[in-house]
């Protein structure tokens, strides 16, 4: 049984039985680091992955394989916890082009306080609005001459996507070992008073080169791929285009609440940015995700 990209045996599933069963009241989190210690499943960097544990517990749970105890507490929505902050609005617009300004500078989100702003200025100037993010991530704001001008977020790529997959070429088995190695952009986000000609190409451009060493020193692997939608009714793709992204098809119009997966209709254009040459990368990501 293949869940969350690992193999269960039969032997995974009387183990994770087992630990449920000698320990009937810890915590659902408690299990869940339990058992990734004790199937050894880790992150490259070493961190454990109980997140990922968590979710295959419940999937676990509806096919009625274990009993979970009841969570300790419950969320009506995956919101991101987003509080009203005071955040005054610049009375001028920043404008002009790229040019006339700076390297735009990032810098990843790391304490309490800027999680707050980064939810707060995403949930009010997105139009997707702030999410929680699963899995690993990283946040940034994007400063341009001193001045704070948007938002990006990466994460862990989408589990299985028929046009990349395709476009790769791998198997299930290659992409259960690679998929470690792309990751998703999950949020980009240009404050609305910020109106520079060229600006979200420069910022896609440079989120090439910064992104992925940032990537690997949090997590401890190196990313080779990067993929991100675009919705259709909203934008063009340009700023991808003119960043050199590359469009490789369309989602099929389905999104995923939880373990389900529902048709919305929003078909959305998927762009791709290899970080090796194209050759080189189908070949590592095929190859097992080892190192090029």
């Amino acid at each position: 049984m293949i869940i969350r990209g690992k193999n269960f045996s039969n032997s995974d599933i009387k183990l994770v039985q087992k630990i449920l069963s000698d320990n009937p009241i810890a915590s659902r989190r408690k299990l869940s680091l339990l058992i990734a210690e004790q199937l050894d499943w880790r992150q490259p960097n070493g961190r454990l992955k109980d997140r990922a544990v968590r979710e295959v517990l419940l999937r676990l749970s509806r096919k009625k394989i274990i009993s979970l105890p009841s969570p300790l507490y419950k969320l009506a929505k995956q919101t991101a916890g987003v509080k009203q902050i005071y955040f005054p609005e610049p009375s001028v617009e920043m404008v002009g082009r790229i040019d006339d300004y700076s390297t735009p500078v990032f810098t990843i989100v790391k304490n309490n306080h800027d999680r707050k702003l980064w939810n707060y200025l995403v949930e009010k100037y997105h139009y997707k609005g702030c999410r929680i993010i699963v899995g690993r991530h990283l946040k940034y704001f994007i400063y341009l001459n001193q001045r704070l001008i948007g938002c990006m977020a990466l994460a862990d790529a989408v589990l299985q996507l028929s046009a990349r997959d395709k476009w790769i070429d791998w198997d299930a088995r290659q992409r259960q070992a690679g998929l470690e190695r792309v990751i998703n952009n999950v949020r980009f986000l240009i404050l609305p008073w910020v109106k520079i000609k060229n600006l979200a190409s420069k910022l896609l451009a440079l989120s090439a080169r910064i992104v992925p060493p940032d990537w690997e020193v949090y997590f401890g692997s190196r990313p080779l791929l990067m993929e991100s939608f675009v919705d259709k009714e909203r934008f063009t793709g340009a700023s991808y285009k003119a960043a050199n992204w590359i469009l490789i098809g369309q989602t099929r119009g389905k999104g995923r609440s939880g373990q389900k997966y529902y048709y919305h209709g929003k078909i959305k254009d998927i762009y791709v940015y290899p970080l090796l040459p194209e050759s080189s990368l189908r070949l590592v990501l095929k190859n097992h995700g080892e190192n090029p």
